[in-house]
């Protein structure tokens, strides 16, 4: 006949081992998927945290002020510290005097260079290429330290 009495540490100390083994394995698989979800989070909150790239924090700040969707591509030299963004035209219109289309294009690239020097301290020197329908307008460089940026009209209809 078998004994119905408890056997080891249950006989010696009143208390089931099995029910403390399995809360402690609960414990310990909950701990470790907690950490394992902070660790997750870290790493999702750095990514979040880190600045974008300067490309994108160019084009942000000349489709702040021209326009968006304008800005057609954008080349940053790190070495060099230097920045080329073209851009689509918003004050471009043929029928505008030449004089008139000169300056506006003028303002254009200014506005647009200084907000990238204004901003990207980093970088000393930016080169606007101003396009209309896919045909270059005009090329503006601004440099750190220039009153402002040096324009050459490509385009026939601007030249003087």
């Amino acid at each position: 006949m078998a004994s119905t009495r408890p056997k080891g540490l249950a006989r010696k100390t009143g208390i089931n081992p099995i029910p403390v083994l399995v809360y402690i394995a609960v414990a310990v698989v909950i701990t470790a998927g907690m950490f394992i979800w902070d660790l997750q989070y870290r790493k999702t909150q750095e990514a979040a945290r880190r600045p974008p790239e300067p490309e994108v924090v160019a084009r942000n700040l000349v489709e702040n002020i021209i326009g968006a969707g304008t800005v057609k591509e954008v080349k940053v030299d790190r070495e060099k510290k230097t920045i080329a963004v073209t851009f689509e035209s918003t004050q471009f219109k043929p029928e505008k005097p030449k004089k008139e289309l000169r300056e506006l294009l003028d303002a254009e690239a200014t506005l647009a260079a200084a907000a990238i020097l204004d901003q990207m301290r980093d970088y000393g020197q930016v080169t606007a290429t101003l396009t209309n329908q896919g045909k270059t307008l005009a090329v503006a460089e601004a440099g750190r330290g220039k009153d402002k940026p040096s324009i050459t009209f490509i385009d026939e209809r601007l030249k003087d």
